[in-house]
């Protein structure tokens, strides 16, 4: 009985725990752990598979908390087998060799799947407004059904996140919170660090897009829904800010739309190096593949101790 006891103790201790199925993902490629919590529910949004990523020193005994970055299209993150790709961005590389060097603080990953409703989800509508024609030419999947951007935020941020603090050991508090995604998963972490600046510290934005609907119409109306974070940007002196794009001929539109953000952000004080870090890959929309190659550069700025 008492071996029981004491056998149940140890895998509290050192095993992480949550209220459904956890599968331990074990491949020799993967740096550090892996852990996959299937069908998370939600009472905002569809169930999802959420990865959380432990480095190979994380301590199990409580002696050490740990950052946390929460990251979009998390089955895109570690493992190619499940990734839409067929690419991952290897995260987990880049996180074991920068701790590593000691040059990023103590961090876990939590990778957010997404769903079929993906764009519908990392779609902001702030700005849509029904009177002009945007609502008119939205393309199919945007008149499909409503954008829930709020309602994945909250899953987010009233759900999973106090799930993730309760289950591992984090530090909880605004200044070791961070965001990440790419493409129109970017533009989802700059509506989210908008709207819940007490919570996270930094995002980024990696091969920034922008909502395909603008692109044939007016420029001033894609830059009246950019105007939107330009008002709501949070406290330059607390946070910190990294986007990226591609400089492909195909890609000029979302270009002309980073650097109108881009100037918003200036505007609010930002400083480049500092807080705020704006960067031109010629990648050629490559995505995953590229993208590996330059996450040692925004995991580095949000993260560095």
């Amino acid at each position: 009985m008492r071996f029981l006891a004491y056998f149940t103790l140890l895998f509290l201790l050192f095993e992480p725990t949550f209220m459904w199925a956890q599968i331990n993902i074990k491949d020799p490629n993967i740096k550090g752990f892996l852990w996959r919590y299937e069908k998370v529910p939600s009472k905002f949004v569809a169930p999802r598979n959420v990865d959380v990523w432990l480095p190979e020193d994380y301590k199990s005994d409580g002696s050490v908390k740990y950052s946390v970055l929460y990251v979009h299209d998390g089955q895109n993150l570690f493992y190619p087998a499940v990734s839409f790709s067929g690419e991952e961005w290897g995260l987990d590389e880049a996180m074991d060799s920068l701790l590593r060097l000691g040059q990023i603080r103590r961090t876990i990953v939590v990778g957010i799947w997404n769903t079929p409703s993906r764009l519908l989800e990392y779609t902001p509508d702030d700005k849509y407004n029904p009177q002009d024609s945007v609502k008119v030419n939205k393309p199919k999947w945007e008149m499909s059904a409503p954008t829930m951007p709020n309602a994945y935020l909250k899953f987010i941020f009233e759900e999973l996140k106090p799930m993730i603090d309760s289950s591992f050991y984090t530090k909880t508090d605004m200044k070791n919170t961070f965001m990440m995604g790419a493409g129109m998963a970017g533009l989802i972490s700059l509506n989210a660090f908008c709207k819940y600046p007490d919570v996270i510290k930094g995002i980024a934005g990696i091969g920034m897009q922008w909502p395909v609907s603008f692109q044939e119409k007016r420029e001033v109306e894609i830059q009246r829904y950019i105007d939107f974070y330009g008002h709501y940007l949070p406290n330059p002196a607390l946070h910190k800010i990294y986007f990226d794009v591609d400089a492909s001929h195909k890609n000029a539109w979302n270009m002309r739309q980073q650097e109108y953000l881009d100037e918003q952000i200036y505007a609010n004080a930002y400083q480049a190096n500092k807080n705020f870090l704006s960067l031109i890959f010629d990648d050629k929309l490559k995505q995953e593949s590229e993208w590996r190659k330059r996450l040692g550069i925004p995991l580095y700025f949000l993260l560095k101790p």
